[in-house]
């Protein structure tokens, strides 16, 4: 790719440092080249997979009756040789003496509870505001998907969700991946049944991993929180991060711009461990208002974006244009195969979910830097998918742009360069806790002045290329109290 093994290997980690958001924009970074199928070796994937994980990276959806065949219940294919996982040995709960966890940030993935604090029947463990991403190489996949999608283990209806409440997602149910149902450690003899279990490979570009936003739709300021920023006053025009409240134009931002104030802690903790034939290195990452390409929408302030975008299709398939309620959208679709599925519903709880067709049947061509309707992008909607190679000539994609403007941003304006630290996985459950003090950025984005804990919006947990077997549990913010 015309870098030094090196410089290839440090960027490959600061790509992975940050997820877009709901997996929009997945890492504008990784090359194009890269995922062709011809550098895997393989030219079919096997079709067991396939029904598995309908979205492995250049598999065509199997279709029964015109749908695709989605399971009912997350699966987690074998990666590497199928080693068996033996499991975690005990666990050292003196590694949480002398800290506190933040109340207005503490996921346990456990299932749902009623008002009255009760777990729903049949409830099942929910990693609220969370998603998996990939670096699209041909043939690999990543695990689970959204709770939304598994007919047999349906989302709760919105109701309270452990420990937050706040407006639904589409459709009223809750969002995020399926949680696992083991459980991390518990030691304060309160009930640990499900924890959040990424799985993916094999990637060979730069990698994959599971983000979160810390805000929607989680909800930050309960009661008992202590990380809500400053409301702005009347009047205001920025908040309290310096961003601008309105759109240029003196409109509202179609998407959220929410961030909470982490200064009163002093890094993020959380449980976790590998299975057998995982990395062992996982990067953790943290994106401020200097670095977030989420709250840079509709503003840029800080950053700039970027957006690859892909005119063909992974998978082979034609790029088939279909008319939909946004009009006509190109779409990796074979019309051989029969009528376009369109919108993909959850039988069990009868709500559609579009952001498994946008996964299943991407968009290309035309509509490849158009946005769908539950996830509106203006700045690049409108935009066509274009290539460009930076002037260093050292990479080159499809980005959205067209001609007249300003090109792709360079290394040293774009977004997406978070602080990040390291945590070193073994077998057994450890807990980790990674200061802020400690985390920096990769190199590759615009550099900030300082790690803004006031303003902070996404984390990721990450891995470069290879196999991925991780499970984490309890993910909070923490503070010394020794």
């Amino acid at each position: 790719m015309g870098r030094s093994q090196r410089r290839g290997h440090r960027r490959a980690i600061a790509v992975l440092l940050v997820a877009a958001p709901l997996g929009a924009t997945l890492m504008a970074l990784s090359t194009g080249a890269c995922w062709d199928p011809g550098n895997t070796g393989q030219s079919t994937i096997d079709a067991s997979l396939i029904e598995a994980v309908p979205w492995v990276n250049g598999g065509v959806p199997i279709l029964e009756g015109g749908q695709p065949i989605v399971p009912a219940t997350p699966v987690y294919p074998p990666i590497a040789s199928g080693m068996s996982d033996p499991g975690s040995g005990p666990v050292d709960c003196t590694a949480l003496d002398g800290i506190e966890t933040s109340p207005g940030f503490y996921d346990t993935f456990e299932a749902a509870t009623s008002m009255d604090g009760g777990v729903v029947p049949g409830g099942v463990g929910v990693a609220i505001a969370w998603t998996g991403y990939d670096d699209l190489s041909w043939g690999s996949f990543h695990v689970p998907g959204d709770i939304r999608w598994y007919s047999a283990s349906p989302p709760p209806p919105f109701d309270c969700v452990e420990p937050r409440c706040d407006p639904p997602a589409p459709g009223g149910l809750v969002w995020g991946v399926a949680a696992y149902p083991m459980g991390g450690p518990s030691c304060n003899g309160e009930p640990n049944n499900w924890s959040l279990h990424f799985r993916g490979g094999l990637f060979r570009n730069w990698g994959g991993g599971a983000s979160s936003v810390f805000t929607d739709p989680r909800g930050s300021c309960q009661p008992d929180a202590d990380i809500c920023p400053p409301t702005p006053p009347p009047g205001a025009t920025v908040d309290s991060a310096g961003l601008p409240l309105f759109t240029a134009d003196g409109g509202a931002y179609e998407q959220s711009h929410a961030f909470v104030d982490a200064s009163a802690y002093d890094g993020v903790g959380f449980w976790a461990r590998t299975g057998p034939e995982g990395q062992t290195t996982m990067i953790i990452t943290i994106t401020d208002n200097f670095t977030s390409d989420r709250l840079a929408r509709q503003n840029q302030k800080f950053c700039r974006r970027l957006r690859q975008c892909y005119t063909h299709c992974l998978n082979s398939a034609p790029c088939t244009p279909q008319q939909e309620a946004q009009g006509t959208i190109y779409r990796c679709f074979d019309p051989v195969s029969g009528p376009f599925p369109g919108s993909i519903e959850n039988t069990a709880s009868g709500t559609d979910v579009p952001a498994l067709t946008e996964l299943l049947y991407p968009r290309c061509g035309q509509s490849a830097c158009t946005s769908p309707t539950t996830y509106l992008d203006p700045d690049f909607d409108g935009k066509a998918c274009r290539p460009y190679t930076f002037p260093a000539a050292d990479y080159s994609a499809e980005y959205c742009w067209n001609v007249g403007d300003p090109p792709p941003p360079s290394r040293e304006d774009q977004c997406l360069d978070g602080w990040a630290s390291y945590a070193n996985l073994t077998l057994d459950w450890q807990y980790f806790k990674i200061p802020f003090s400690q985390m920096l950025q990769g190199g590759f984005g615009k550099p900030a002045p300082y790690f803004n804990t006031k303003a902070i919006d996404t984390i990721a947990f990450g891995f470069i290329d290879g196999w991925a077997d991780v499970y984490v549990d309890n993910v909070s913010f923490y503070r010394n109290t020794q």
